[in-house]
């Protein structure tokens, strides 16, 4: 699991920073502790039906990408834009979504960008490895996810949602009544509810 999220970076760089280091020596050490993510709850946790079609689908160019406080991170796209292009298919508003530009030229391009939200995480971060997990600690990750729709003749349509995961290490609380759950099961949820709710923003302006 530590080098799932080192691997992607999918938490950003300041759970890299806090977590990954501390959580290697306390795994080597005791062998028995491991992250457990918590999706804020701010943001509204919607399905597929819950974005109503478009009347008439037409095709559409998907353009995605992933970034680490603005730059951007090519092993977080990655691994993000198979569950973007999925949610974006699912979601019935377009009949058909292609990385190629299609006939019309419409477009749809998604931006999700990490913004970390914990300023002194890594200095609290040290307190899980030094005490053995005795004291823990949370970090909190922010993102962006902000969707550009493209329709012939230029109008555009353009959508921001904010949203948060955190991430404990060690004897650290969750946020009360948050479900915790393995980082690597939280990542697809985050990023689908992000889609999900920007696609449906968009849908209400009349797409």
């Amino acid at each position: 699991m530590v080098k799932w999220l080192w691997r992607n970076g999918i938490l950003g760089g300041t759970v890299l920073r806090t977590i990954c280091l501390p959580l290697l020596l306390v795994a080597f050490l005791s062998g028995c502790i491991s992250p457990q993510s918590y999706i804020d709850t701010a943001l509204p946790v919607l399905r597929f039906e819950d974005v109503p079609p478009a009347a008439t689908p037409r095709p559409v160019q998907l353009l995605f990408e992933f970034r680490t406080k603005g730059a951007p991170n090519a092993r977080a796209t990655a691994y993000a834009k198979p569950i973007v292009t999925e949610t974006v298919t699912k979601a019935g508003l377009f009949s058909a979504v292609s990385e190629a530009p299609v006939a019309d030229g419409r477009m749809l391009t998604i931006v999700i960008d990490n913004v970390p939200l914990t300023d002194d995480a890594a200095a609290r971060g040290f307190g899980v490895g030094l005490t053995f997990g005795l004291a823990g600690t949370m970090v909190s990750d922010g993102y962006i996810c902000t969707a550009t729709y493209a329709q012939p003749g230029g109008a555009r349509n353009t959508k921001s949602v904010k949203h948060a995961l955190h991430t404990t290490v060690g004897n650290a609380s969750g946020p009360p009544g948050v479900q915790g759950m393995k980082p690597d099961d939280a990542a697809p949820i985050l990023i689908r509810q992000m889609t999900l709710n920007a696609l449906q923003a968009i849908r209400r302006d009349g797409m």
